[in-house]
């Protein structure tokens, strides 16, 4: 998942339930006890010298090389590319700060930037901050799979719900698969997050830090406690920001969960439904002049859905799906600043519909093409269909537990909608690929996460989180002892630059190891539904 938008993400096998959840295991709820990948303070691999390059506007960037597996650590290298933003007080006197904006498959690099604008003054004042991409992702040895052969038509729906549209997802997932399973570049079994943590823990010591000083959002959170749970003397300072719930994402807390799709744990189906009627809620209290649908926003999406589910639509010239208003309302619900556009892009879509089946001349066209291009663009570009490169799915796949028949994701994906409407489908099929995948997860860590860590770990959590609802931050607070939750009273997914009370505590942590009161909660700074 990642920072602020949505995700839009073994021939060996992935590892048995049996390996992963004793038989003893509760199923009624009582979490199973987590076996783990062998620590990797028990690596001895070769600390990589840095050698910093000037390269745009004031950032340093690097590459550097380190073992492509842990188990072989003197042998074959992988390599992983660096930005730096030097501290601006020319000292670095607090170290280097980590950051990792999330996804899986975001690029650290690519996004240094808009985390040295949104830090705290004082942090990137002490502070070098330093992204790396993670091994697979980005301008690291990236993962590739060649096809060989014709190669299907991509699925044309941002997920599937009719049966000719399951069968084309299930075809080019099969395509996908054999392609990796066929002629992948080594790194697919070797992109563990795990994997990660263990090269961030060897970029720190060729920094030169004794203990790590981390911030991460959203999937960077199961990096972060993943490192917290691998290296719990490590920690200088941490704080994960839009909190995933490590074990969900793994094993799943049943027994069951280990039959259920990673992406049908996560909560984020039931997340974005509940932000999504919370926002029609706030939508009908502030009133019409701030809110184009208030007074009838539940009803107004109700009737949109009611008919698109009979069938698609043309709007403008666009063949509109539900799927289409789903995914881009589970994009925009992600950034408090585009509530407003998406509650105004239903009521252009409402209107659009219902007014040319009527026989009159629609009056929203413009706003309406005007808003859909605004919004996350539901049918995001595919990969050349010669060479696959599904970095997401190269790490959820080998980190966790998924069934083994693709067909499975069909009934899961039914069951998660009639809980979580809408957002069901969407979020289980964003794993369909996970069915047999082709890398390896024999490095994957699989827990405990309970640990007690050097010092406190940070926890920072949206009360309206449509992708990391703060159920999991609560979870994590519950299994890292000593932690603290610090929780925003606002609107999207990440908290980071959303508030400046957030941004004070968040100063205070990192440079003074300074912890907020408990039961701390801050304001977001932007309303989504703002006056004008």
């Amino acid at each position: 998942m990642k920072r602020r938008t949505v995700i839009a993400l073994l021939v060996a096998p992935l590892v048995s339930v049996a390996t992963l959840l004793p038989a003893t295991a509760d199923d009624a709820g009582t979490p199973p006890v987590q076996a783990s990948a062998p620590s990797g303070a028990e690596v001895d691999a070769p600390v990589p010298e840095i050698k910093w390059n000037d390269c745009d506007d004031g950032l340093q960037c690097a590459t550097v090389h380190v073992p492509l597996d842990y188990d072989e650590p003197h042998r074959a290298t992988t390599e992983l590319s660096l930005k730096k933003h030097p501290a601006r007080n020319g000292d670095a006197d607090a170290g280097a700060l980590f950051v990792n904006p999330g996804g899986p498959g975001d690029s650290a690099v690519d996004e240094l930037a808009w985390f040295v604008e949104n830090l705290p003054e004082g942090a990137v004042d002490r502070f070098d901050v330093i992204g790396v991409d993670p091994r697979g992702v980005g301008g690291s040895s990236s993962l590739t799979c060649r096809a060989h052969g014709e190669s299907p038509d991509p699925p044309q729906t941002a997920f599937p719900i009719t049966r000719p549209e399951i069968e084309t997802t299930l075809r080019y997932d099969r395509h996908v698969r054999r392609s990796c399973a066929t002629e992948a570049s080594p790194i697919i079994d070797h992109m563990t997050t795990a994997d990660t943590a263990r090269d961030m823990d060897l970029i720190r010591q060729a920094v030169g830090d004794e203990q790590l000083t981390y911030y991460g959002i959203s999937y960077g959170s199961v990096l972060g406690s993943t490192y917290a749970a691998m290296f719990p003397d490590r920690l200088r300072a941490m704080v994960v920001d839009g909190v995933m719930d490590p074990i969900a994402y793994t094993t799943g807390h049943r027994k069951s969960d280990a039959r259920r799709p990673t992406t049908s744990r996560w909560g984020s189906d039931m997340g974005s439904w509940q932000t999504l009627t919370a926002a029609f809620a706030e939508c009908d209290r502030v009133g019409p002049q701030r809110c184009p649908i208030a007074g009838e926003a539940a009803a107004t999406w109700q009737r949109v859905m009611d008919r698109l589910e009979r069938g698609p639509a043309t709007v403008d010239g666009e063949q509109l799906h539900h799927q289409d208003v789903v995914a881009r309302a589970s994009g925009a619900l992600t950034g408090v600043d585009s509530y407003h556009a998406l509650m105004r892009y239903i009521d252009a879509t409402h209107d659009l519909l219902f007014e040319s089946e009527s026989g009159h001349e629609p009056a929203n066209t413009r706003t309406y093409a005007r808003l859909r291009d605004q919004l996350a663009d539901p049918h995001p570009e595919q990969a050349p269909q010669e060479v696959q490169a599904p970095a997401t799915e190269g790490v959820v796949c080998a980190d966790s537990l998924n069934p083994d028949d693709p067909r499975d994701w069909i009934d899961a994906g039914a069951r998660a909608d009639h809980q979580a409407p809408w957002f069901g489908r969407l979020w289980t099929w964003r794993s369909s690929l996970c069915a047999d995948w082709p890398g390896s997860p024999a490095d994957a860590y699989a827990g405990p996460f309970a640990t007690d860590t050097s010092a406190p770990v940070l926890l920072i959590a949206h009360l309206h989180d449509p992708s990391t609802p703060i159920s999991g931050a609560r979870t994590l607070n519950g299994l890292l002892e000593g932690s603290r939750l610090l929780i925003l009273d606002g609107w999207g997914h990440g908290a980071l630059g959303e508030s400046i009370c957030i941004g004070r505590h968040v100063e205070h942590y990192l440079v003074s190891s300074d912890l907020p009161a408990p039961g701390t909660v801050c304001q977001q700074d932007q309303h989504p539904f703002p006056r004008r």
